[in-house]
């Protein structure tokens, strides 16, 4: 077996039961010191020291760290009192906390140390985030180290394994999880920065009433853009391809990376905490229904067709309108759920289209239903303007009675 594979399989072993006598430390004081020696207790703790030694070595600060501590294990083995076991935790405190001030001192902060190994390409924006909390811990280090110190010089034993073994653990978990939601919060700045600064040159183009950016998902950068009426004129004239190619280059100036994959144009924003959640959620495929009446016996919605609707993107790019075959397959859709009918015709008569249906337009729908004859007859308006128009052959789907 390979020697090395050896040694580096003792060292871990060794890192792992340091830890956990580290964690354990203070409940192994409380109930062994009866029956361990201090003596003991140092040549235990001094050889897994020793055997982290080569690892220490190698590593800022390690030297004095290591050689400290192994000095304080050789008091203990060499005729230490009992009492000198208390003041482990605080040891180990004052190191720590000695790493980490003198790590701001000559620099770079631990903390952006560690961030460095997990991200290599760390951003610059993120490096006095990572200092901050490089402070954090060292003030943590000292209250904590200064609290376990005045319970090991004056303070009962039961008192000084409770806090060093529950209270001193539950503070460093909480302060774990205080600065993973700060770090997440500071990443998410950090990924929509690019999109902040392109919604900001957006601002200025006459298209954009507002913008604001965000995440899309997967780590797509997207922005949201409220368009003024010559916008709207503008999508309606270009197409969404056209002004999207318009509006990427004045967003991105010149940074590339300020470029949004993923666009939603709409008539005014919504509120901040919805911006992902919109940008993340697919095109509407239907036209959203704003209000509805009953007048004689016809059912009359007031649509609006979204800026976005999947149709204008997919087949239209460049000459958004709304197709025939959608006009009818939502009239056919509105009237099944209001008068029970199937979701299909058999056929179809005095089919007009007089008017083409636009980003943005404001639509009423007359629907009217013959049970008798089983035909539907449907018409969009923009105002007073016929758009459109037919009477559909359609049943009553299985299962629905009718009130007479």
């Amino acid at each position: 077996m390979n020697p090395h594979s050896n040694e580096k399989n003792s060292r871990k072993l060794a890192n792992l039961l340091l830890v956990v006598v580290g964690i354990l430390y203070p409940f192994i004081v409380y109930f062994g010191s009866d029956h361990v020696s201090p003596p003991l207790f140092g040549l235990i703790l001094g050889a897994l020291w020793l055997v982290r030694a080569p690892a220490l070595v190698h590593q800022p600060g390690g030297r004095w760290m290591l050689g400290i501590t192994l000095a304080y294990c050789a008091v203990l083995a060499f005729g230490g009192h009992e009492h000198l076991l208390r003041w482990y935790p605080s040891l180990i405190c004052g190191l720590l906390l000695a790493a980490f001030a003198l790590s701001l001192v000559f620099g770079p902060p631990i903390i952006e140390r560690v961030a460095r190994m997990m991200e290599p390409d760390l951003p610059q924006a993120a490096v006095p985030y990572t200092r901050k909390v490089t402070w954090v811990w060292a003030v943590f280090f000292a209250i904590n180290g200064t609290c376990s110190a005045l319970l090991a010089a004056w303070g009962p034993l039961s008192w000084w394994t409770f806090y060093n073994g529950v209270i001193a653990y539950v503070a460093m978990g909480t302060l774990f999880a205080v600065e993973w939601v700060c770090r997440q919060r500071m990443r998410r700045r950090l990924r929509n920065t690019p999109m902040n600064t392109a919604a900001g040159r957006l601002a200025s183009h006459p298209w954009v009433a507002a913008a604001a950016g965000g995440n899309a998902g997967n780590q797509v950068p997207g922005i949201v853009v409220a368009l003024t009426p010559s916008g709207r004129m503008a999508l309606s004239r270009h197409g969404r391809a056209g002004i999207i190619s318009e509006l990427g280059q004045h967003a991105a100036g010149d940074d590339a990376l300020a470029t949004p994959m993923a666009w939603r144009f709409v008539d005014a924003l919504p509120e901040a905490a919805r911006i992902d959640l919109l940008l993340q959620a697919p095109l509407p495929r239907i036209a959203q229904v704003l209000s509805e009446r009953v007048e004689a016996g016809t059912h009359v919605l007031d649509l609006v067709l979204p800026l976005d609707l999947a149709c204008f993107a997919e087949h239209f790019p460049e000459a958004p309108v709304l197709p025939g075959v959608l006009q009818i397959a939502w009239a056919i859709e509105f009237a099944a759920s209001r008068f029970g009918t199937t979701p299909t015709c058999r056929g179809m008569d005095q089919l007009k289209f007089q008017r083409l249906l636009r980003p943005g337009d404001r639509v009423s729908l007359a629907l009217r239903h013959d049970k008798e004859r089983g035909r539907l007859h449907f018409a969009y308006r923009v105002g007073d303007a016929l758009c459109s128009s037919a009477h559909l052959r359609v049943d009553t789907a299985p299962g629905v009675i009718h009130a007479r």
